[in-house]
């Protein structure tokens, strides 16, 4: 028996879609919570995922056991990889909020559509119209305006380094890519649900093992640590990350990808809500900027899409 994913009505689908970018924009809340039990990122990486698996694995074994042994070992190496990437993605996520603002790390993060679509044109040989050509620039003239604005207080955690925690972000975005564009192969011919369970199991094995190899410790910590790094996995994993996947079915992904470019301005307020996280005019401009450019990609996309 599978699960029921015939197409709900448009309003729930939207309902569903707004739950999920409410859910996703308070991750970062949750692990600077976390952090501030000492959780190490690698650690509140590793767990997240493996939350994620440990929720999707009693679903799979009943109801996808046939799939999960049928799928060819090409696609389940690549949905491995994508697990990899994933745990990359996250990793490098959370390590940049030890540097740097919430909102800053979100809006670099969002780019990840950006790098999709260079990676389509070094990698893949594709080619892309001047309207993703125009909002890549666009969103470069906001990474140049957020680059200068990290000098300031605001832009930097105390103790931390600006520059890295900027570049942790935009490693980020670019794993998310990767992520993307690998696992956009392997979900043609792979559910939904498998797939889910084999990326955030693989992601987690491999955190794991880089965090075997930096002997960093995974059990010790004060309980409410753990207890924000279940809600980062509930929030953000389940129900963000693994709404958004289902509604995808059903909505045009250049949308959602649109509506999701909300999660770094929620993630900005609820930061300067409770942590006084308050960005200068420099931030919130190349913020918008880079978002302005990160939808242009997107209709860019949903054109060369249209026309294939």
């Amino acid at each position: 028996m599978r699960l029921n994913f015939e197409a709900p009505s448009t309003p729930l689908l939207y309902s569903l879609v707004f739950v999920a970018v409410f859910a996703w924009s308070l991750g970062p809340i949750c692990v600077r919570y976390a952090f501030e039990y000492d959780m190490p990122p690698d650690v509140i990486s590793a767990l997240r995922m493996l939350i994620g698996a440990v929720v999707f694995t009693p679903i799979v074994l009943s109801r996808y056991k046939h799939e999960l042994v049928s799928i060819s070992p090409r696609h389940a190496i690549l949905a491995m990889i994508a697990g990899m990437f994933f745990g990359l993605n996250l990793i490098g996520m959370i390590t940049s909020l030890e540097h740097i603002s919430v909102m800053i790390n979100q809006v670099l993060i969002a780019t990840n559509p950006i790098w999709v679509a260079i990676l389509e044109v070094t990698v893949l040989k594709g080619r892309l119209n001047r309207m993703i050509w125009l909002g890549i620039f666009v969103a470069f003239i906001g990474g140049v305006v957020i680059a200068t604005s990290t000098t300031g207080a605001p832009a930097i955690i105390e103790g931390g380094n600006a520059p890295l925690g900027v570049g942790l972000a935009l490693f980020a975005a670019l794993m998310a890519a990767l992520y993307f564009v690998i696992g956009r192969s392997v979900r043609s011919s792979v559910s939904l649900v498998p797939y889910i369970w084999i990326v955030y199991t693989s992601g987690s094995v491999f955190t794991f093992i880089i965090i075997f190899f930096n002997q960093v410790p995974v059990t010790g910590y004060d309980p409410q640590g753990y207890f924000w790094v279940l809600a980062l996995a509930i929030l953000a994993q389940i129900i963000g990350h693994g709404t958004l996947n289902y509604v995808v079915k059903f909505l045009p992904p250049t949308l959602l990808s649109v509506m999701g470019q909300s999660v770094p301005i929620l993630s900005g307020v609820w930061a300067l809500l409770i942590f006084a996280e308050v960005p200068t005019v420099l931030q919130i401009l190349g913020g918008i900027v880079i978002l302005i450019g990160v939808t242009i990609v997107l209709n860019g996309q949903n054109r060369l899409k249209t026309k294939v």
